[in-house]
């Protein structure tokens, strides 16, 4: 998708569809799944596009954030919702909203469930699960201060160990061109960056996976993984 050309929203089945991310403003993807009684909102973005399309929206409207940066959530100034939903964490810059503080069922139909996703990237990561689609936000990003993307070794175990036990298919990856990947390509990726972990430093980086203006080395190879998935540590916030 061009910089300048606005997004319009993907079909992903018939109840599940997404508006992609854009770069310009910097906004993440923001899912809609539609129950027999609401529309299920997975974050808000922050470019006016994305508020437009949640505004438009008729109805019970439950909002689920991933985490609290700005790209995710700023939207929630601009939008009318029923319910929303966040982590403890994220409450502290939200103010508001129901707190998920285990993994969360909702009876729904389709059924929904918010679990709570360790993550080097951020405090207090949310995913969303629907049918095949496990929708994870940034959460299973590195973390990046002044261009160093690092994982926490214990985190990632922790986060790979979530990731092994979601029925998914998929997982839905914020920001990144291939919002759509397969699970287990995912689990594979991280299990080898998990490998890199020595035994007196509990970071990991991962500076190596990027070109000098943080996009993604799509030549880089090790035996891996990396080529199926285009890193799953891009784009971190």
């Amino acid at each position: 998708m061009k910089v300048n050309e606005k997004p319009q929203l993907v079909q992903l089945t018939e109840n599940i569809s997404y508006l992609p991310a854009t770069h310009k403003p910097f906004s993440c993807d923001v899912v809609f799944i539609k129950t027999a009684d609401a529309t299920w909102i997975f974050d808000v973005g922050c470019s006016k596009i994305a508020a437009k399309t949640i505004n438009e929206i008729t109805g019970t409207k439950n909002i689920v954030l991933s985490h609290f940066h700005p790209d995710h959530c700023l939207n929630l100034l601009r939008v009318s919702y029923t319910n929303l939903y966040v982590s403890k964490y994220t409450k502290k810059y939200t103010l508001k909203g129901t707190v998920i503080n285990n993994d969360t069922h909702f009876n729904t139909k389709p059924e929904i469930s918010v679990i709570l996703l360790p993550s080097s990237h951020t405090k207090g990561c949310l995913c969303l699960l629907c049918g095949d689609y496990a929708f994870m936000g940034d959460g299973t990003y590195a973390k990046e201060r002044k261009g160093n993307h690092t994982y926490n070794a214990q985190i990632l175990q922790e986060e790979i160990a979530i990731l092994e036990r979601i029925p998914s298919k998929y997982v839905c990856l914020s920001h990144d061109p291939r919002f759509v990947q397969e699970r287990v390509d995912l689990i594979a990726l991280h299990k080898q960056i998990y490998a890199r972990k020595s035994p007196n430093n509990p970071i990991i980086s991962v500076e190596d996976f990027f070109n000098k203006d943080g996009s993604v080395k799509r030549d880089y190879s090790i035996e891996s993984e990396f080529s199926k998935t285009d890193v799953s540590c891009t784009n971190a916030n």
